[in-house]
């Protein structure tokens, strides 16, 4: 009998190809948090540009920016629904047109490196920090940093921040509701419909992030409900939020134009509730705004990394540190937004290079879902789509035609993006082998030496070659007479892996193999790449049924098991109480 899950095929060029675990390990409450951390940003900054664009009349715009947000949201319920193994751009478009999928990654890519210089500046705004472009810099570095280790308790994190920050908006809504109903000033809109249309794209910030949803879906238990659930319950507070507190803006009197573009909430919670309040919003929006910027770090990297793994970008982003990071996106992700508050260091400048990326990559996605015959869609949800884009495309020209710096950002983006596509391109044609010499090689079956399975099977769980856990592993298995599973977690700290992964084989696999042959036992050697350390465990335990999970005990600084977490901690709760976890200390 054949017990080999990993799915492993071995190439002629010393290259396996491994079947990925992709554990679904989000509900829709920690979802809604990481959504609400990107997405939900948008009420920092869009009621103070759009006051100092607009002045008084700006509410009119802000209720118009909140319908298309809510026709936007309801497609991406659609998209997160259809495609569960993830619903980003590059996910959903690649099986029909890799051109067009790697045009919009590209796109979500430059939306995701202005997130980080836009959300992590305005949090320095909200802190009070001065010189808050060099405060950027100095926080981006550090986020840089920490993610060498791959946090990955961030859905727990967001959820407290979020928490604590829907507290301060509550706080200033509920007292300034009885002002902003009575005494707030709204006027007519000056100008015509193109002059007030330059306005409204002016801020269109309301539709920040919520393309991130689409790219969690391959992590949720649910991805149908927990996306349905976690998009509604972020689109309520950023409408209900971005209105009321809109009122409550505009009932100040004497307000000009382009105060406090940078740190309105915080007016308005010292306006409203005191002085001494205006800390707590900083600290609530601050540290949202940097959870923003995080979260946009990692999606930059996993866009990175994908777009190797399927040879659309350099083979060299593929490599990772010993934490399962992928080392050279890491380094350009930290270092693109940095390069870009060297340059710009103004939040509505920002604004402008912000939206191109994030428009475009969503006009895609729409589209193409939209038009897609193989996935199977009502037709007036496909008509809903189909406006949705056309209006997005509406917004995009006119950026590209009135923003010319972000025509210029998101034009060097895709330059630079394309370049090293046609440099890979250009390198496998070059490199190809033989027709007969690429073809995928069957690996060696392992006979049986018994006729039966063991009733007993255990399974060691090996990140590095431990000889002395092997061979503890082994003599367990042989006084037992069990089998003995073991299992390879090669981790990769890029949220949804796809399916499908080659990676170099190192020797390692063959040396394990020289001693557990020399054994005298029953075995069978698994190799899995996975996100999830502790999840993918528990998953192969449960598969085959294990009596005994085996695991040797890690020296690790204080630091790296806060952001990290403990793969024992994650065991002892996913492990049925009858299979027992022994730790090998030696």
């Amino acid at each position: 009998m054949d017990f080999d899950k990993s799915s492993t095929s071995l190439h002629a060029s010393g290259v396996k190809e491994y079947a990925t675990s992709r554990p679904r390990v989000l509900g829709w409450l920690r979802s809604a948090a990481i959504l609400d951390g990107d997405w939900g940003t948008s009420v920092a900054y869009v009621m103070g540009l759009g006051f100092a664009l607009a002045g008084y009349s700006s509410f009119w715009h802000l209720c118009f920016m909140m319908a298309l947000t809510t026709l936007v949201a309801v497609n991406y319920i659609t998209i997160c629904r259809l495609y569960p193994h993830g619903g980003g751009v590059y996910s959903s478009v690649y099986h029909r047109s890799q051109l067009l999928a790697v045009f919009g990654a590209l796109l979500l890519a430059a939306d995701y490196v202005v997130t980080m210089s836009l959300s992590i500046l305005d949090a320095c705004h909200y802190l009070g920090l001065e010189n808050p472009a060099l405060w950027a810099i100095i926080i981006i570095g550090i986020l840089g940093a920490i993610n060498w280790f791959g946090p990955k308790h961030s859905g727990g994190l967001a959820l407290l921040i979020s928490a604590f920050t829907l507290a301060t908006l509550a706080t200033i809504i509920f007292s300034s509701a009885g002002t902003a109903v009575q005494h707030a000033v709204i006027v007519k809109p000056e100008g015509g419909l193109f002059h007030n249309w330059g306005i409204f794209i002016g801020f269109i910030l309301s539709l920040s992030g919520i393309e991130a949803i689409s790219n969690m879906t391959g992590l949720m238990k649910d991805p149908a409900r927990d996306s349905r659930r976690a998009i509604l319950s972020v689109l309520s507070k950023v409408i209900i939020a971005n209105l009321l507190l809109g009122l409550a803006m505009h009932a100040v009197q004497g307000l000009n134009p382009g105060d406090h573009k940078e740190d309105m909430l915080r007016f308005l919670g010292e306006h409203y509730v005191g002085a001494w309040f205006g800390w707590f919003v900083a600290f609530s929006l601050g540290t949202l705004l940097i959870s923003a910027g995080n979260t946009a770090l990692n999606g930059l990297i996993s866009i990175q990394f994908l777009m190797a793994v399927d040879k659309e970008l350099p083979l060299s982003l593929r490599r990772l540190n010993r934490h399962g990071v992928p080392i050279i996106p890491l380094v350009v992700t930290t270092v693109l937004p940095i390069t870009v508050l060297m340059v710009i260091q103004d939040v509505e400048t920002l604004s402008h290079l912000y939206a191109i990326g994030l428009v475009g990559a969503m006009i895609i996605n729409l589209g193409s879902t939209a038009t897609d015959k193989s996935v199977s869609m009502k037709s007036y949800v496909k008509i809903l789509m189909l406006i949705s884009a056309a209006v997005l495309c509406l917004i995009e020209i006119s950026i590209a035609v009135k923003k010319h710096e972000a025509t210029i950002f998101a034009g060097l983006i895709l330059l630079l993006g394309f370049a090293a596509r046609s440099v890979v391109k250009w390198r496998i044609t070059g490199k190809s082998l033989p027709a007969e010499a690429a073809q995928t090689l069957p690996v060696p079956t392992r006979k049986r030496r018994r006729t039966s399975i063991p009733s007993t099977k255990y399974l060691l769980a090996l990140k590095d070659v431990n000889d002395r856990l092997l061979k503890f592993a082994l003599d367990e298995a042989k006084q037992r007479g069990a089998l003995l599973f073991i299992l390879r977690i090669k981790e990769i700290a890029v949220g949804t892996l796809p399916e499908r992964i080659e990676m170099k084989v190192n020797g390692e696999e063959e040396h394990i193999e020289t001693i557990c042959s020399e054994s005298g036992i029953d075995y069978q050697i698994i190799s899995i790449p996975s996100y999830e350390v502790g999840y993918t465990i528990a998953e192969q335990a449960a598969t085959f049924g294990v009596d005994r999970v085996i695991m040797g005990a890690t020296k690790r600084s204080v630091l790296e098991s806060m952001l990290r977490g403990s793969v024992m901690r994650s065991l002892s709760v996913l492990l049925p109480e009858e299979v027992q976890l022994v730790i090998f200390g030696g």
